[in-house]
C-alpha cells in the first residue's frame, strides 16, 4: 500500500464513450480494391509490409466525459415514487415506478435499491440519477424486467447491477433515452462480483434506447447463464470482458459497442451440456451491427461461433491488441523499463533503487504513452538493484525528491516477473499492484517457409492471445458482412482438445458465405481441422499465411489471399490436405502459394474444378508444393513461381489430368501481361524470373505481352 501524504485531487483522466458508427466495406467480389495486379498499378512485390491493412477502416469513437470526482451523494427524502439525495448543496433525484407484478417487493436503503420476494413476474421503470446500486434477488420461478427512462447511476464500492436467483432478468433501454452504469470501483472484485452488471440467471439486454455500461477494473456485463442483447444501442468499455456470458451469448439486432482494455470482446466459459440438454459455450450473431476494441481475443468462444442472419443484417467488426486504438500495445519493451500506468495525467513518478550493499539510484519517469486509455510513464530499471520504493509527484521539478512527494510505496523487492506498475485510488489514497499487460514488441510479418506446418507467424506475439474470432470447437459463417483486424489469427477454431461434453473439439472453420474482409499479422484462418469454403466473398489483404487448416476444402466462393508465407497450407500429413473443386482463387504469396504436406502417394493436392491464380514469390518456394505430387481432374489452374521451382511438380502428379502448358524461365517485369491461350490473362504484380504451369481441359501455349485488352479484375486477372 501507499503512504499518502495528501489526497489526490481526482480519480482518472476521462474515459471514451461511444457513438454509433457507419462502416462501408468496399470490395470487388472478394478481391482487394487495388491491391497487388488491379488494372493500372504494378504492385510493389513487398508483401512483408502491411499489404491492405488500411482498407479496414476504424470508425472510431467520441468521447463523452465523465465526472471523475467521487460524490457522496446520500439519502434525504422520499417524495411519491421520487427520492432525493444531497452531496452538500448538490441535490440528484430518482424515481422508480413498478408497472407491474409485486411493488412491495421494491426497497430502497440509503444507496441501495433492492428488489426482493417477487411474488410475480414483475416490471420495475428507473428514471434520474443514483449513485449507488441495485440489487434483484428472489424465487427462481420469476423474471423480473428493469427498464431504464433516462437513467444515470454510479457506483465506487459495489457491484452497480446485481441480479440473482430469478429464472430470467431483463434490462431494457427506453425508446429516445440515453442510460449510463458507471461502475468505479478502484479494484478488482474478489467477492466473483467482478462485472457492472453481473448475473447468475439468463440475462437479456434489449430496448430500441441506449445503455453505456463502463467498468473500470472489472468485466462489462457477465451472466453466469445465457446472454443475449436485442434491439438495443449499447456500449461496453471496461477493464476485462465487455461481455461475458458462461453459457452463451446471443446478439440478434442493435448497434453495439465494445471495448476491452485487457480482456476479450465478447466470451463464454463453458462448453458442457445444460439440464435441458443443450450445448454451451456458443457465441452467435444473427443480426445487429457489432464494433469489438479486445486487448486479447474479438471474440472467444468455448465452444462454437455462428454468424448467420437469420434475424437481421450482421456487420460485425474486430480489432486485437495493436490494431485497437483502445488496447494498443506498449511497444520498446525490455528487461530494463517499469511502465507506470494511471489514468491521469496530473502526476509524474520516481523510483528509488537499493543495492544489496546500500547504494542508491534515483530514476525519473519520461514521456508518458497513452494506450487503451491509460498512461504508462516508463522509468528506467537498472541492472545490480534489488529494491525499490515508487514516489509520486505533482511536477517534474519535484522528482527525485524524498521530501517534496505526493505519496511513496513501501519498500519493496524488484520484480523482474513484471513490467508495469499499475496505480489506482480509493478515498483518496494511491494502490499498488503489478501487471504485464501490453508489454508484446510488434512482430513482422515473418518470411519466406518452407514445409508449412501449423507453427505461429506472428513469433513475437505476446502471451495473451489476440486473435479475431475464436472457438473451442467450431466457426460457422453463412451470412454477414464480417471485418477483423488481429494481432493473431484472424478466424480460429480450436481442434484435438478435451470439451466439458465429453467430446473432442473438431478445429473446424466452414464459410457458405457473406462477406469477409481479413488482416492478422498470423494466419487470416485457421482451422485445426478442416477449412470449408463453399460460398461467400472472402478477401485476406495481408497474412502470415491465409488458410490453414489440416485439410483445406474449397468448393465455392470468390477468394483473394495475400500472405508472406504460404498463401494456402494443408498441415495434414495424410490423404488429401487441399482440395479444390468450384469457386475462384487468387493467391499471392510469399511463400508457397498452395502447400500440402501430406505424404500419401497423388494425395496432397486434388484439382477437381474451379478457376483458381495462384502466384509464389519466395526465392525459397513454389507456386504448387507437395510431398506426393497433386491430382487434375478438372478446373483451369494458373500457377506461377520461382524459375526452376516448379519444373519437376507434375512429375508424381496423377496421369489424370488432360494437357499442361508451361514454359520455363520466363522473365517477367512487373506489369506485364501474362496470358494463356486467351483463356486467362494476368498482369503481373511484380517482377519475376519465373516458371509458368496451367492445368486445364484444353491445350494451352502461354505468352507474355507490355499490353492487353483484357478487362481485368481488382486482382488483376481476366477469366479466373
Amino acid at each position: 500500500m501507499l503512504r499518502t501524504k495528501k489526497y489526490l485531487t481526482r480519480l482518472l483522466a476521462a474515459l471514451t464513450a461511444f457513438s454509433l458508427f457507419l462502416l462501408l466495406l468496399t470490395s470487388c467480389a472478394g478481391a482487394p480494391d487495388g491491391g497487388t495486379g488491379g488494372d493500372g498499378d504494378t504492385g510493389t512485390g513487398d508483401n512483408s509490409s502491411d499489404t491492405g491493412a488500411d482498407e479496414i477502416t476504424d470508425p472510431g469513437t467520441e468521447e463523452t466525459p465523465i465526472d471523475t470526482e467521487r460524490h457522496n451523494y446520500t439519502f434525504v427524502s422520499k417524495d411519491g415514487d421520487t427520492y432525493t439525495y444531497a452531496d452538500g448543496e448538490n441535490t440528484v433525484t430518482m424515481t422508480i415506478t413498478c408497472d407491474e407484478g409485486t411493488a412491495d417487493a421494491l426497497s430502497v436503503e440509503g444507496n441501495t435499491v433492492t428488489v426482493a420476494g417477487l411474488t410475480a413476474d414483475s416490471t420495475f421503470t428507473f428514471s434520474g440519477t443514483f449513485y449507488g446500486n441495485i440489487v434483484v434477488e428472489g424465487a427462481e420461478d420469476f423474471a423480473c424486467e428493469l427498464v431504464f427512462s433516462g437513467f444515470s447511476m454510479t457506483s465506487y464500492d459495489e457491484c452497480p447491477v446485481i441480479l440473482t436467483g430469478l429464472d430470467k432478468v431483463t434490462l431494457s433501454a427506453k425508446k429516445g433515452t440515453e442510460n449510463y452504469i458507471y461502475d468505479l470501483r478502484d479494484e478488482v472484485s474478489e467477492d466473483g462480483i467482478s462485472a457492472a452488471v453481473y448475473a447468475d440467471c439468463d440475462l437479456s439486454l434489449q430496448g430500441k434506447g441506449a445503455l453505456t455500461v463502463v467498468s473500470e477494473n472489472n468485466n462489462g456485463v457477465h451472466t453466469k447463464d445465457d446472454l443475449k442483447v436485442k434491439n438495443l444501442t449499447l456500449k461496453v468499455e471496461c477493464e476485462d470482458n465487455a461481455l461475458k456470458g458462461n453459457d452463451s451469448v446471443t446478439i440478434s439486432s442493435g448497434e453495439i459497442t465494445l471495448i476491452a482494455r485487457t480482456g476479450d470482446g465478447i466470451k463464454t466459459k463453458n462448453s458442457d451440456f445444460s439440464s435441458k440438454g443443450k450445448q454451451r459455450g456458443t457465441v452467435t450473431i444473427s443480426g445487429g451491427t457489432v464494433l469489438i476494441y479486445a486487448a486479447c481475443d474479438g471474440i472467444d468462444a468455448a465452444y462454437d461461433v455462428v454468424i448467420d442472419e437469420s434475424e437481421a443484417t450482421v456487420t460485425l467488426t474486430v480489432f486485437t491488441d495493436r490494431y485497437s486504438s483502445y488496447s494498443e500495445e506498449v511497444t520498446a519493451t525490455s528487461d530494463a523499463v517499469y511502465y507506470v500506468r494511471y489514468r491521469s495525467a496530473t502526476y509524474v513518478y520516481s523510483i528509488l533503487y537499493t543495492a544489496e550493499d546500500g547504494s542508491t539510484v534515483w530514476k525519473n519517469s519520461g514521456t508518458a504513452k497513452t494506450v487503451g486509455g491509460f498512461l504508462y510513464y516508463p522509468v528506467e530499471k537498472p541492472s545490480g538493484y534489488t529494491k525499490m520504493q515508487l514516489f509520486v509527484y505533482n511536477s517534474a521539478e519535484d522528482q527525485g525528491q524524498s521530501d517534496t512527494y505526493v505519496a511513496a510505496s513501501d519498500t519493496m523487492s524488484v520484480n523482474d516477473n513484471y513490467d508495469t506498475i499499475a496505480l489506482s485510488t480509493s478515498g483518496g489514497s494511491l494502490r499498488l499492484s503489478f501487471t504485464n499487460y501490453g508489454t508484446t514488441t510488434p512482430g513482422g510479418m515473418g518470411g519466406p517457409g518452407g514445409m508449412g506446418g501449423m507453427n505461429d507467424g506472428n513469433s513475437e506475439k505476446g502471451d495473451h492471445s489476440t486473435k479475431g474470432i475464436k472457438a473451442g470447437n467450431a466457426v460457422t459463417i453463412t451470412a454477414g458482412t464480417v471485418a477483423v483486424k488481429s494481432y493473431d489469427d484472424a478466424i480460429h477454431a480450436n481442434g484435438g482438445e478435451a470439451l466439458e461434453n465429453g467430446e473432442t473439439s473438431l478445429g473446424n472453420v466452414t464459410v457458405t458465405g457473406g462477406t469477409l474482409t481479413l488482416f492478422s499479422k498470423d494466419d487470416a484462418i485457421h482451422g485445426d481441422g478442416t477449412v470449408t469454403i463453399s460460398g461467400g466473398s472472402i478477401r485476406v489483404s495481408g497474412s502470415y499465411e491465409g488458410i490453414e487448416g489440416a485439410a483445406v476444402e474449397i468448393a465455392g466462393g470468390n477468394i483473394s489471399v495475400i500472405s508472406t508465407d504460404d498463401g494456402i497450407n494443408g498441415t495434414g500429413t495424410s490423404g488429401t490436405s487441399i482440395r479444390i473443386t468450384g469457386g475462384t482463387l487468387y493467391v499471392l504469396a510469399g511463400g508457397d502459394g498452395l502447400d500440402s504436406n501430406s505424404r500419401d502417394s497423388y494425395g496432397g493436392i486434388s484439382f477437381e474444378g474451379g478457376d483458381a491464380v495462384i502466384i509464389s514469390t519466395g526465392q525459397a518456394d513454389s507456386a504448387i508444393d507437395t510431398e506426393c505430387g497433386y491430382s487434375y481432374t478438372g478446373g483451369r489452374i494458373l500457377a506461377v513461381g520461382r524459375a526452376g521451382g516448379m519444373s519437376g511438380e507434375s512429375t508424381n502428379s496423377s496421369p489424370s489430368f488432360s494437357t499442361v502448358g508451361k514454359s520455363a524461365n520466363l522473365s517477367l517485369s512487373a506489369g506485364t501481361y501474362l496470358t494463356v491461350s486467351g483463356i486467362v490473362t494476368l498482369k503481373m504484380p511484380v517482377a519475376q524470373n519465373a516458371s509458368v504451369v496451367y492445368l486445364g481441359a484444353t491445350n494451352a501455349g502461354i505468352a507474355t505481352a507490355s499490353s492487353s485488352s483484357a478487362t481485368l479484375d481488382s486482382d488483376g486477372v481476366e477469366g479466373k
